[in-house]
């Protein structure tokens, strides 16, 4: 609309600078209608010369903040850009029909590759498959742009929670495991339940929480303390997928909960076993958390794994698990040794999670 008004104008002008015979005002229009061409030409081949792509994020992102997303435009020629719009499609892994679409408008240095940030708010946790699909180049004076499309591999963007420390009263150690890990344990000290034994160097997988903090900071290196009684225990915790459809908001709620009994899990001194089902190799996948980082890495395996299944697919691949240590399924219920804790309201989660005390104990 804009370089059609132009060019509405220009004839005007042409017009009547031709009934008055001003030929000044003619050169002048003459020139205005050469930068005008010059301006479309240069659209539509900077269309072909400038790129984007989203790379790899580094940052943690969380539901309910504004989240960062990293854009970078390409420009391959000598001619700055002062104005390119970015088309950008954001959807949920687990939803194949919504899709949300956002505009970032950038500019473009001259042979170089320009960052640009766009803010987002992710409602759920989860995958988001994040792509730029379109690149509009506009000329310098914004009168002319030319569009294309962008094929690029999605960037993937995992949405964590907000962990939250859950008040659990828990029955004492080993009423619901026999599974003492090996070599050390607790941190406290100085009691007949976990007298030191021996400090050593650290050697990688070593739990972090028995590094000696007060000799390694004066001897300049990691020392690990041992203890001559084990009190740690590995504790199963299992994701039920098949209990009823995994549609985005359930799996957040579900998210929500595990992560948050995890990570509470931590401060009772407990090596997690978590256990998902994983559709491509039908069976449980399953790793040993001892910390919240460990949490923090396994989290992008859960989400990218396919962990839809049929109740009869869980249960020939759980087998006894189902009735040890602690079960959570996708109607929200949690069970602890097969009996019923609580179930969650998926619109109330976060709220149920933070106010009610749990008390585990038979």
């Amino acid at each position: 609309m804009k370089h059609l008004v132009a060019l509405i104008l220009l004839f005007a002008a042409w017009y009547f600078a031709g009934m008055n015979q001003q030929k000044p005002i003619m050169a002048v229009i003459i020139c205005a209608v050469a930068v005008t061409f010059i301006s479309l030409v240069f659209s539509l081949v900077m269309k072909f010369l400038t790129s984007a792509k989203i790379p790899a994020q580094k940052s943690i992102l969380y539901k309910n903040n504004d989240s960062p997303l990293t854009l970078s435009v390409v420009n391959n020629t000598r001619i700055p850009v002062n104005r390119v719009s970015l088309t950008i499609t954001m959807q949920y892994a687990s939803d194949k029909k919504n899709r949300v679409k956002k505009r970032l408008d950038a500019a473009a240095a001259a042979k170089s590759e320009t960052e640009a940030t766009m803010y987002f708010n992710a409602p759920y946790c989860g995958l988001i498959n994040a792509n730029i699909t379109k690149i509009r180049v506009y000329d310098y004076f914004s009168l002319f742009h030319s569009s294309g499309r962008i094929k690029n591999e999605p960037a993937q963007l995992f949405i964590l929670p907000v962990f939250k420390d859950i008040q659990m009263i828990m029955p004492p150690f080993g009423a619901y495991t026999a599974n003492a890990v090996d070599d050390s344990t607790s941190d406290r000290s100085g009691d007949d339940h976990s007298e030191i034994h021996l400090i050593r160097e650290y050697r990688q997988g070593d739990l972090t929480r028995h590094i000696h903090r007060n000799y390694s900071a004066k001897t300049q290196k990691l020392w690990i303390k041992e203890y001559c009684r084990q009190n740690d225990f590995i504790f199963d915790l299992v994701a039920d997928s098949s209990a009823s459809p995994l549609t985005t908001d359930t799996a957040d709620a579900m998210y929500e909960i595990l992560f948050s009994l995890t990570n509470t899990l931590f401060i009772y001194d407990v090596i997690v076993r978590l256990h998902w089902y994983d559709r491509k190799t039908g069976t449980l996948r399953m790793k040993e958390l001892g910390n919240n980082n460990d949490l923090m890495e396994v989290i992008p395996e859960i989400y990218k794994t396919d962990i839809r299944c049929t109740p009869e697919e869980f249960g020939s691949a759980a087998g006894d698990l189902i009735t040890k240590g602690m079960l959570v399924n996708s109607k929200l219920e949690w069970f602890f040794l097969g009996e019923p804790v609580y179930s969650f309201n998926k619109n109330n989660v976060e709220n149920e999670l933070i106010t009610n005390i749990f008390d585990l104990r038979r």
